[in-house]
This record gives structure tokens, sequence and C-alpha cells, in this order.
């Protein structure tokens, strides 16, 4: 426990450290290990566009269907401050859309990311959601870069679009 505790409070002074030293960014796979327990903050380094995940799929006839976000926002409550599980779900789900765009960044032009672990988690994930929508053959998901503004989606740019896999 306290080997444990003693690696948390290391992570935490590297971090602090990154914040007052901001030539370089610190990375390394030992960081890659812990970031699950922490949120991208990349938003807060610059304006720019958001990653979004769209997902189509077939349905019984063997079509397929338009691409669908499936993160649309959800009317807040006045409850959601004490208790939010579904929030704190999306919440998730949206943090793991922004690990594998930053994964995907980090690769480079034409590297393959399916040996990526955020890769293979966002495929479960659009797995469910075309689950969810009714599909049954087969889905696909896509991985877009949308620049938001007052009127809707100024610029949206494919990233990463997955083959076609079986549901």
């Amino acid at each position: 426990m306290e080997t444990a505790l003693g690696l948390l409070l290391a992570y935490f002074v590297v971090l602090g450290v990154s914040l007052v030293y901001r030539q370089h960014t610190v990375r390394g796979p030992w960081l890659f290990l812990l970031r699950a327990f922490f949120p991208n903050w990349q938003f807060f380094h610059k304006v720019g566009p958001v990653p979004h995940l769209y997902v189509r799929f077939q349905d019984s006839l063997q079509q397929w269907s338009d691409w669908q976000w499936i993160y649309p926002r959800r009317q807040r409550q006045l409850w959601d401050v004490l208790h939010n599980p579904h929030g704190n779900l999306l919440l998730a789900q949206q943090n793991l859309v922004d690990h594998l765009s930053s994964d995907v960044k980090e690769l480079g032009e034409g590297a393959d990311a399916r040996p990526l672990v955020s890769y293979q988690l966002v495929c479960r994930l659009a797995a469910q959601a075309a689950r969810q929508r009714k599909g049954e053959g087969a889905y696909q998901f896509e991985l877009r870069l949308e620049r938001p503004t007052p009127e809707g989606y100024a610029q949206s740019d494919t990233v990463l679009r997955s083959p076609e896999m079986p549901l």
C-alpha cells in the first residue's frame, strides 16, 4: 500500500514539474499505464477540432445505416450534481475517444492503429453502440476531428475509418 501511494505521489510530482517546465511533453510507456486514472487534459492546451466517434451498421436487410454520432448531449438535471453515473460513463467514453485520437496522431501517417489498446476498446464501444441501435450484420466506426461553431460544425476531417467488422 505504501509503495502504491509513493508511486502515485511521484507521478503527481512529475506532473507538477512538467507544469513548470513546459519545453518538453512528459511521455513514456510507464505513463501510458497510469493514464486511465486521469482525464485527458489536452483541451486546455489550445482550442481546436474535437474528436467525435461515428458508427454505422447493417440492419436486418443487410443495408448500411447513415453515420450516427454516438455521444449526443444529454439533458442536465439538478440531481446530476449529486449522482450522475450515466454522465460519468459518457465522459469516460469520450475520454477513450480522445485517447484514440491522440494515439493515432502519435502513430503518424499510414500507420496501422489496430494493435493499439485504445483502438480495440473503441471497437468494442462502437459494437455496443451498433447493437443498441438494432444493428445485426456488421458495423464500422469512424473517428472525425470536427471544429465546432455556433451554427454547427465548420469542418469535419476523417482521421480513422475502421474496416467492416462483424457484430
